[in-house]
């Protein structure tokens, strides 16, 4: 539960502050401390700094268990205060132990949208513009499907299995499997296909050739790297069908490398993981190579 503070309790807590030896500089603490550190810089008319340094006045909104005073003073030898003590001390308003103080400086929105909000004035927009007024929310609501594999249940994915009548021991295959995932470095998309396969053990189970391609985008619906991710989809056909030969082989393209830094397109990226039979029998891995060419 969160409590508000009002301007005015703001606007006395900065003037309490202002009545102290004026420092050389300001600098204030992302994020609630960026407000009040503008408002006492102005009214001692000294600069605001975009970093901390030595000997200047680090400003935040709060002081809870201090570690943020401890970090600054130790690090840049600067002087620190904030506009609340304690956010259970007469100085400031009282809250649930695990709630949050929220300054008039931070909207009303709540959660992730406003995360979003904040982001996009960063970049230099106007949230409340109307074409970016219901952003937040389309936001947080694609992220929530693009990451919708941390609430898959992979056990319960290759749970439903098969028994063959007449025992099947050659390879099972679903290639092209399409894909998206997110780059968990730079969060940016990348794209392409996987290729799961596995021999059936001994007790020749097998599944639905559908639940491959949900296990892949149970892994690939979540924050990624592809090398991960290839091991991710193997370690479940391990654990969970208990073949004698699995394998993954993902190539995929990511925005992060051709969008920004070198820019640029190569023909993808491929990773491979090869378990039991594909990993030790050349004869096995040479058929899943020709079934895959």
């Amino acid at each position: 539960m969160a409590t508000r503070i009002e301007w005015q309790e703001v606007t006395e807590a900065v003037e309490a502050l202002a009545s102290r030896q004026k420092p050389r500089s300001v600098y204030g603490v992302p994020r609630g401390g960026c407000t009040p550190a503008a408002m006492l810089a102005a009214l001692w008319g000294v600069p605001l700094l975009d970093e901390p340094k030595g000997g200047c006045l680090v400003v935040d909104d709060l002081i809870d268990s201090g570690q943020t005073r401890n970090d600054f003073t130790e690090d840049y030898d600067c002087e620190f205060d904030a506009l609340f003590r304690k956010p259970t001390s007469p100085a400031g308003p009282q809250v649930e132990k695990d709630g949050w103080l929220v300054f008039p400086w931070e909207g009303n929105e709540q959660g992730p949208e406003d995360s979003v909000r904040r982001l996009l004035q960063f970049v230099g927009e106007d949230p409340d513009r109307d074409g970016l007024i219901d952003t937040p929310r389309r936001v947080v609501k694609a992220y929530t499907e693009m990451t919708s594999g941390y609430r898959a249940d992979v056990a319960s994915i290759l749970g439903v299995q098969f028994d063959q009548d007449e025992h099947y021991s050659g390879i099972v295959l679903l290639r092209d499997i399409p894909f998206h995932s997110m780059c968990e470095h730079h969060l940016l998309p990348f794209s392409g296909i996987a290729h799961v396969a596995y021999i059936p053990g001994d007790g020749g189970q097998i599944v639905g050739l559908s639940k491959l391609a949900r296990l892949v985008e149970a892994y690939a619906r979540r924050l990624q790297v592809q090398e991960r991710m290839t091991v991710q989809i193997v370690d479940a056909v391990m654990e969970h069908l208990r073949p004698s030969a699995a394998a993954c082989i993902i190539r995929a393209n990511h925005l992060c490398m051709s969008l920004r830094g070198v820019k640029k397109d190569t023909g993808g990226m491929v990773t491979s993981e090869l378990r039991g039979g594909f990993f030790n029998s050349a004869q096995a891995r040479s058929e899943l190579m020709s079934m895959l060419s």
